[in-house]
């Protein structure tokens, strides 16, 4: 089975997070990630680059964020 990766609607409410996250007080990727691991998401540091883009211009924030 191919590992999912976050739909652009899901990364649209992970990214809010990770601004209202910086609201708060705290940083990007505390929301951002904790979104994504709600809906059971994994980050996968040693997987191959997600990115739509194949990390061509660096790697987005949902690289490498996967669900089996």
């Amino acid at each position: 089975m191919t590992p999912r990766t976050p739909t652009s609607d899901e990364l649209r409410h992970a990214f809010q997070c990770g601004f209202e996250s910086i609201d708060a007080g705290d940083g990007f990727y505390h929301g951002f990630d904790g979104y994504l691991s709600l809906l059971g998401y994994e980050k996968q540091p040693d997987a191959g680059c997600t990115c739509s883009d194949g990390g061509a211009h660096g790697h987005l924030p949902e690289c490498r964020w996967v669900k089996s």
